[in-house]
């Protein structure tokens, strides 16, 4: 039986990709749109249909695939999308959204803007949820992917990542960097003073950041974010993430957090294991199928103070019953 969700957070399993849905009581907001249906599978089975607002953070198809099919249905409705110019992205994906919005614009009251950058405003205050834009800087959004950051380093589309942060109840619960690479950290680290947060979706997946010394990477986020949990929005059997690498630095700097990934790295287990999965959440789950789910969508739960589920104890029993070499979830 399907969980019909009521004040929470929803990280969903839409394979390699990402997409984040906060329902409150007055509103909801999209983060990412993932890279194909999952989003709008999700939305119907929780009798969404409109959407407040709708951030996408950067140009890859794996975070805004079904944005287009999203603008063109008529079953849905948004009230703004927000998301930064990237002249060096050339996919199809990204064209079809390009082109869709403006359509949308002429024939509906969506409010589309060619930015998504730091405001003195949030950009989306409903209930308890409160979510801010922390990154990329005016500077490095303005040079934008093909540039040149401090004069040397030069800009990709992970770089311009926007990076959102949730606060539940004024206390910053989640934070959302897209493929946020090194030189986005360091922008996000220049410009902001405080970034410890409860939960962190891991950048890229969890994949190789773009830079040789990944440990370092890895240890200048953590260090400034802190997480007690930390998300792999992970495919199975798609690019090997999350890396080995990046969990084992991770695991350093970060002994006792709570390590979650969406769905079963081959890196754990190279065969699907049997049996049921009980612990997952009622909702919709992109790996649900075809058995491919590890901790599956992951949900928030605004009413219990920010509790996560599947619950730990019900991952951890599948983890030690059908995994040989955990590799990532704890």
């Amino acid at each position: 039986m399907t969980l019909k969700l009521n004040r929470s957070i929803a990280i969903l399993d839409v394979g390699h990709g990402n997409s984040t849905v906060v329902i409150e009581d007055n509103g909801v907001l999209v983060v990412d749109a993932g890279p194909k249906s999952a989003l709008l599978e999700f939305l119907r089975e929780q009798n969404v249909t409109h959407v407040d607002v709708l951030l996408i953070s950067h140009a890859d198809q794996d975070h805004l695939g079904a944005l287009a099919q999203l603008i063109a249905s008529e079953e849905f409705t948004v009230g703004r999308i927000a998301l930064n110019s990237d002249a060096d992205q050339e996919s199809d994906a990204w064209d079809d959204v390009l082109y869709v919005l403006n359509q949308a614009r002429r024939r509906t009251e969506l409010r589309f803007d060619v930015s998504l950058v730091p405001e003195d405003k949030p950009v989306f205050d409903r209930g308890s949820v409160r979510a801010e834009v922390l990154g990329p800087s005016r500077y490095l959004a303005g040079k934008g992917p093909g540039g040149t950051y401090m004069k040397d380093r030069r800009i990709t589309t992970n770089s311009i990542s926007a990076v959102i942060g949730l606060a539940v109840e004024g206390t910053r619960m989640l934070l959302l960097p897209g493929d946020i690479d090194e030189i986005g950290v360091d922008d996000l680290l220049a410009n902001n003073e405080k970034m410890n947060t409860f939960i962190l979706v891991f950048p890229h997946h969890g994949g190789k950041p773009g830079t040789a010394n990944i440990a370092a990477y890895v240890k200048k986020l953590c260090d400034a974010v802190d997480p007690q949990v930390v998300i792999f929005s992970n495919g199975r059997g798609l690019y090997g993430t999350p890396n080995r690498e990046v969990v084992a630095a991770i695991r350093e700097r970060l002994p006792k957090a709570r390590i979650m990934c969406t769905q079963l790295s081959e890196h754990c287990s190279d065969v699907l294991p049997d049996g049921d999965k009980d612990y997952l959440n009622d909702v919709f789950c992109c790996g649900r199928e075809r058995r491919q789910c590890c901790a599956g969508t992951i949900l928030i739960d605004l009413d219990e103070t920010g509790a996560v589920f599947p619950s730990m104890e019900g991952h951890r029993a599948f983890i030690h019953r059908s995994v040989k070499q955990p590799l990532c979830c704890s």
